[in-house]
């Protein structure tokens, strides 16, 4: 599965990827499926073409589940749990932050329900304009068993096995 967070510049590089996550921005024609969202509402695009909207959470079914959630809902533990409950592989937060400590806070939640979970999760933060892209696996599959994928404000590509999402091994990122 190729993953695109970020920038749909970065897409030009590529011939399709299977799941594009940005803030706001266009849904990509090289995506077979597309997350793009705020902290008040996401659309989904499938195939370069909206698919569905939603305002808070949803689940979205792209190949795996995924546990769409934005504004201060995806500050609650509990949308881990959800996210778990209704068999979500992974869980995207769009989140709005107005200051450092609630910068760190959010990014710190992820990570941690993360590792409680052992659901991988994407969170975008709006921080004084600047969108970071934080991306968590659990502890056993990252390379450097620490959990963080990628912390920072340029895209990230990722390129996961097929079975990455449905495997119980530990599958190095």
């Amino acid at each position: 599965m190729k993953i695109l967070v970020g920038s749909p510049v970065s897409l030009e590089e590529f011939e399709t990827i299977d799941l594009f996550i940005s803030w706001l921005d266009v849904i990509p024609d090289n995506a077979r499926f597309s997350i793009v969202g705020t902290s008040k509402f996401f659309i989904i695009g499938k195939n370069g073409r909206e698919w569905k909207k939603g305002y808070e959470f949803g689940i979205v079914d792209a190949d795996i589940n995924i546990f769409v959630v934005g504004g201060d809902l995806a500050l609650y533990p509990e949308v881990f749990y959800i996210a778990k409950e209704n068999d979500a592989k992974l869980v995207v937060g769009f989140c709005e932050i107005q200051n450092f400590i609630d910068f760190n806070f959010v990014k710190a939640k992820f990570w941690a329900h993360t590792q409680e979970t052992s659901l991988a999760s994407i969170v975008l933060l709006n921080f004084l304009g600047k969108v970071h892209n934080n991306i968590y696996f659990p502890l056993e599959k990252t390379k450097n068993q620490t959990g963080v994928v990628a912390e920072g404000v340029a895209p990230v590509f990722l390129e996961l096995k097929k079975n990455f999402f449905s495997s119980e091994e530990a599958e190095d990122v």
